[in-house]
C-alpha cells in the first residue's frame, strides 16, 4: 500500500488505466469522477498516485502470469498478432526481429536444440507439479 494515505478513487482509477491501457482523465471520466484533464496531468505525477499505479500493474501482471489458459499456444498466436501489426504499419525491422523469436519458439532455428519439456503445460500444470514435488522433498528431508 502506499506510504501517504491517498485518494480513495486511486485504486480504481489506476486498475481502469492498466486494464483498459487508457489515460487516467480518460479513467476519470469512465468513472464520473469530474477532474479536469489539468487536475489529472498533475494528479498523475504525484508519488502517492505513481505507487498506486505500480502497484496496480503488479497486480495485473501477476494475474496474467497465474492464467492457466497461458500457455506455449497463445504466446505463439500473441507474437503472431504482433508481427501482423509490425508488417502493417511499416516497422518492418521489428518484424524481422519478432519473426526470428517466433522461429526460436517454434524450434524451427539452429540454436533451439534443447528439447522442451514443458511444452504445452499451463501455469496451472506447473503449479500443481510444485505442490507434488514439495511434498515429495519434505518426506524425504524428514527421512
Amino acid at each position: 500500500m502506499p506510504s501517504k494515505p491517498t485518494e480513495h478513487w486511486y485504486e480504481k482509477t489506476a486498475a481502469l488505466m492498466v486494464r483498459e491501457e487508457i489515460s487516467l482523465f480518460a479513467a476519470t471520466q469512465t468513472l464520473d469522477l469530474g477532474i479536469t484533464n489539468r487536475e489529472c496531468e498533475n494528479i498523475v505525477r504525484t508519488k502517492g498516485f505513481i505507487e498506486v499505479l505500480r502497484n496496480e500493474r503488479n497486480k495485473f501482471y501477476k494475474e496474467l502470469a497465474n492464467d492457466p489458459s497461458r500457455n506455449r499456444n497463445s504466446a505463439v498466436g500473441q507474437l503472431v498478432l504482433a508481427i501482423t501489426k509490425m508488417m502493417e504499419s511499416e516497422q518492418y525491422d521489428k518484424a524481422v526481429t519478432a519473426i526470428m523469436s517466433l522461429a526460436k519458439l517454434e524450434g524451427w532455428s539452429s540454436d533451439s536444440a534443447n528439447v522442451n519439456i514443458f511444452n504445452d503445460m499451463t501455469a496451472k500444470d506447473l503449479a500443481a507439479l510444485r505442490t507434488k514435488f514439495a511434498g515429495q522433498k519434505k518426506s524425504l528431508e524428514v527421512n
